[in-house]
């Protein structure tokens, strides 16, 4: 939380300096006991100790980001909100580094409760996100042309949002034909629906052009051959069709058996989105360009009866690289409601460019009382969706025992916390006591600063404690022995001692947990190493090599027996197994659906 969060002015009056050498760590002299407490005791905590703590004698540093409960986040089974997302599902990422799209495991959802909060409000044509201040994006500077990190609070006239990137992890070599994919096109764009079973007839006008009835004919041709009578086709069960001529033109009548071809593509005249990720990118642009052609006006928009149908096509259109949004549109006189999909023509928006253009953008803080979430994932980026307008936005981080960090003299300023120390390094203080509990979001509190720290302002990556400046207990034997083991400089979401339920999990065992390691095995580029049983729920041998092989990927021993129990440090090496290994260009794992 800024200092701005907590009522006092947005900057220290405490003097200037650069602390590039690192991050020390504090506790309290007397326990605290805030972990069995709400957040509120930890700001009342902090507010009373402010002028002990960040006047002309201490201080320390803070970030929190998030967004509000509004915004979506869009997994390999499409768009979910934060309720329906955990640890371990497959989640749409921007590698900031190339400017490319993948899929990569959610590591963890971070959830913070109702409170009354000021958050930035950036809406207008193209965007709408509600964000506090310090919430991080991947930008790229127009001037420059540069890939960078700014937040909330700091964007500038010249950062670019990214509202699209292809995706790096598409099929190679196609799984179907281009004339069933067109033909699940054609059949997602008929809006009227037959019994299941009784065979589909889809209706196209007899027009020119490329949503006439011509090239429909000449895909079932493709697929089907000739077109014939019923009985023609009664002696054996081959899918077959027909043409009639309508009052719409041509009707083109599908066997029973050819129905259930497209509807087990598409139940319910929706592609699955297991069908969809199967696709190329000549694929999804195939099937993009018909369903614009068949509802649409031809180029960039078309409108749905259905969301589900919509969001199928959006999906299709955000993996083949466009940048798209989601509108519902009221019923006119002689239409019902529609779901309208644009596809932009620019990639990315410039909310401050864009408010100082027009009124009728708006860049402005306001208040908000709802629950505030953030994601972590490898790449620290997701693609997000609000109010119907889809961006990719960067991983929220989390330094109280609930997670918080607060902000005392915060960045550049000089330190009061470890003589020695003031204009080198900056400080951090758990809060805690000497038999005050340590909670897990406290240490990813403390990595997700350092990380923040380390990313964004070039200081250096080290973690010491206040003892090893001056003799002291602080910060306490707990905290002083994990700036030793290299606890705290771990990356954000790497284990923390804490309720993760892959730890402890040991061959023998068997549930959704195991699922989630072996779905984290497997985007560590050990799907070989799992076996034919893949993932399926059982800690096998299969499992336990893989774990090995993973560990031994980033540097671990990985002796006979490493991969039979998941210890925290054997956590640590996965998550950073996975990591390296999805920052590979030609690491395809996270498109196998």
């Amino acid at each position: 939380m800024s200092r701005s969060q907590l009522g006092w002015s947005s900057t220290s009056p405490a003097s200037y300096a650069e602390p590039r050498s690192g991050l020390v760590v504090h506790y309290d002299s007397s326990d605290q006991g805030l972990a069995a407490k709400s957040h509120d005791a930890c700001l009342s905590y902090w507010k009373s100790t402010r002028d002990f703590h960040t006047g002309s004698a201490r201080g320390w540093t803070d970030i929190g980001y998030c967004v509000d409960e509004d915004t979506q986040i869009l997994t390999e089974d499409g768009w979910r909100s934060f309720e329906e997302i955990g640890a371990g599902d497959t989640v749409l990422t921007l590698d900031h580094r190339t400017g490319t799209s993948r899929w990569q495991p959610l590591l963890a959802v971070n959830v913070f409760p109702a409170r009354p909060r000021r958050l930035l409000r950036m809406e207008g044509v193209g965007h709408s996100s509600l964000t506090t201040a310090e919430h991080r994006w991947p930008v790229e500077r127009r001037a420059r042309r540069e890939r960078a990190w700014a937040t909330s609070a700091s964007l500038d006239r010249g950062d670019r949002i990214l509202l699209a990137a292809p995706c790096t992890g598409l099929p190679q070599d196609p799984k179907w034909s281009d004339a069933l994919v067109e033909l699940v096109a054609w059949f997602w764009a008929e809006e009227d629906g037959t019994p299941t079973g009784s065979g589909a007839v889809l209706h196209r006008p007899e027009r020119r052009g490329p949503g006439g009835a011509a090239r429909l004919r000449g895909v079932l041709h493709t697929l089907f051959g000739p077109p014939c009578e019923d009985s023609a086709a009664t002696a054996g069960d081959a899918p077959h069709w027909r043409e009639e001529r309508g009052r719409r033109g041509a009707e083109f009548h599908l066997s029973a058996r050819a129905e259930r071809l497209l509807r087990e593509q598409a139940p319910g005249r929706v592609p699955s989105h297991a069908f969809l990720r199967s696709l190329t990118r000549a694929q999804l642009e195939l099937f993009t360009g018909v369903c614009l052609a068949a509802r649409g006006n031809g180029r960039s928009a078309l409108g749905h009866g259905t969301r589900e149908a919509a969001e199928a096509f959006q999906f299709a259109a955000i993996l083949a690289g466009h940048a798209t949004s989601l509108r519902h549109r009221p019923p006119g006189p002689r239409t019902g409601p529609r779901w309208r999909v644009e596809l932009l023509r620019r990639a990315h928006v410039s909310p401050v460019a864009a408010a100082a253009r027009t009124p009728a953008f708006t860049v402005a803080p306001e208040s908000y009382g709802g629950r505030i979430w953030c994601p972590t994932t490898p790449d620290g980026t997701w693609l997000a969706r609000r109010a119907g307008t889809v961006y990719f936005t960067g991983n929220s981080f989390m330094c109280c025992a609930h997670g918080y960090v607060l902000e005392g003299r915060g960045l550049y300023r000089q330190q009061a916390a470890q003589p020695g120390g003031n204009s080198t390094h900056y400080s951090v203080t758990l809060a805690t006591g000497p038999k005050d509990e340590i909670t897990a979001a406290q240490i990813d509190a403390v990595r997700a600063l350092r990380e923040w720290l380390v990313q964004d302002h070039g200081v250096s990556g080290r973690v010491l404690g206040h003892r090893d400046f001056i003799s002291t207990s602080c910060p306490g034997d707990k905290a002083y022995r994990m700036v030793e083991d290299g606890t705290f400089e771990q990356p954000p979401g790497a284990n923390t001692g804490g309720t993760n339920p892959l730890i402890g999990l040991k061959k023998g065992d068997s549930g959704e947990a195991v699922k989630a390691l072996q779905e984290l095995l497997r985007y560590a580029g050990q799907k070989e190493a799992l076996g034919e049983h893949g993932v399926d729920g059982h800690y096998g041998d299969g499992t336990a090599e893989a774990l090995r092989l993973a560990r031994k990927s980033v540097g671990s021993a990985a002796k006979p027996g490493y991969g039979d129990k998941m210890t925290g440090h054997a956590y640590a090496q996965l998550i950073a197994a996975v990591s390296r290994h999805q920052s590979r260009p030609e690491s395809t794992e996270a498109a196998a659906a």
